[in-house]
This record gives C-alpha cells, structure tokens and sequence, in this order.
C-alpha cells in the first residue's frame, strides 16, 4: 500500500499536477529492483521546474517564442518597415504597414478576419450551436444565442455594450433623459 506521500506525488494525482513549485517530486523505481518483482520500492528524486520555455524576463512566465522571450518582451519577428518596432503578422509587416489580409469577396476593400472574409461577409468566429451560421460575439456564441451582453435593464434582453453601462440603445437613451429632468 502506498504511503499518503507517495500517493500525493504520483504523476496522477491533482496534487502532482498543480504544484508548481520547484520541489516537485517525482516518484522513480528503483534501479536495483526488477520491474517485475512485487519488492521493488520507490525512491523520490527532486525534478527541476521547467524553466527552458519561460521567459528569461525575470518575473515573467509567458513561454518564449524566440531569443528567449516571449512576445510581450520583444520576442517573434519585426514588422519589416524602417523604423518600426511592432511584431510582424504578415509578410513581414505588422498591420499598420499592411501586414493584414484583404477581405476575398470581390470589390470589398476591408481587412479579413478569418477564412480570408471581412467581418461583413462572414469573418470570424462561427457561433458554437449546430446548424447557426452567423458570427459569435462571445463565448463562442451570436447575438441571438446568448454571446454578447445583455441589458442591465430589468426584463430586458437587447444586446447591451459597456460603453453605455450595460443599457441597451433604448434604455440607455431613457437613462440619459431621466439623469438631465433630475
């Protein structure tokens, strides 16, 4: 029977897998045992905290794109205009230089979202519900599925945007003209 240590630290375990301290434990078979023999004891050995793919920022744990940084800190390539120093999207620029993808829907001159489409003629994420083929606002979801905000107002469920605190377009509206007769 395993000790509450060793079950504590076995690979399995949450406890294992949440801890991110540097005194992770590992539990290794013991090399003078056979694999097959029911004596064989484990034996615990400190395993490094994997440091290789972080940031060497100090304090920073995002993973390293290149050059040991992670693309906050500078890491990934340059946009390749002179004088610019933003990361580059596509075909070396970043998207003020022209580093984006044209809408392909023929005369539309608007930047692509996915699928090569503007948000206008379909870019973007797809709402998460079967058979739905209009774009998600959030959580994987359209308007009419539950993505988006929803108006604070009691009993009201238009979309809502916090630039006008959480009121629909109507409520805000009724908000702003209560706010002035006070």
């Amino acid at each position: 029977m395993l000790s509450r240590a060793n079950s504590c630290s076995s690979k399995a375990s949450v406890a294992f897998i949440m801890n991110s301290s540097e005194n992770a434990v590992d539990n290794v078979p013991d090399a003078s045992e056979g694999p097959g023999s029911s004596n064989a004891k484990v034996r615990q050995t400190r395993s490094p905290a994997r440091k290789s793919r972080e940031c060497k920022v100090e304090g920073c744990e995002n993973y390293i794109i290149n050059k040991g940084l992670c693309f906050r800190h500078g890491g990934g390539k340059k946009c390749s205009a002179e004088g610019c120093t933003s990361s580059a999207k596509n075909a070396g620029l970043c998207w003020r230089h022209g580093g984006w993808v044209k809408c392909q829907m023929e005369g539309c001159k608007r930047r692509g979202k996915s699928r090569g489409l503007c948000w206008s003629h379909g870019g973007g994420t797809k709402c998460s519900l079967a058979d739905c083929s209009k774009v998600a606002v959030s959580n994987s979801r359209c308007w009419a599925h539950g993505g988006g905000k929803r108006c604070v107002f009691e009993g009201c469920n238009k979309a809502a945007y916090e630039r006008n605190q959480n009121y629909c377009s109507q409520h805000i509206a009724k908000r702003q003209r209560d706010h002035k007769a006070e």
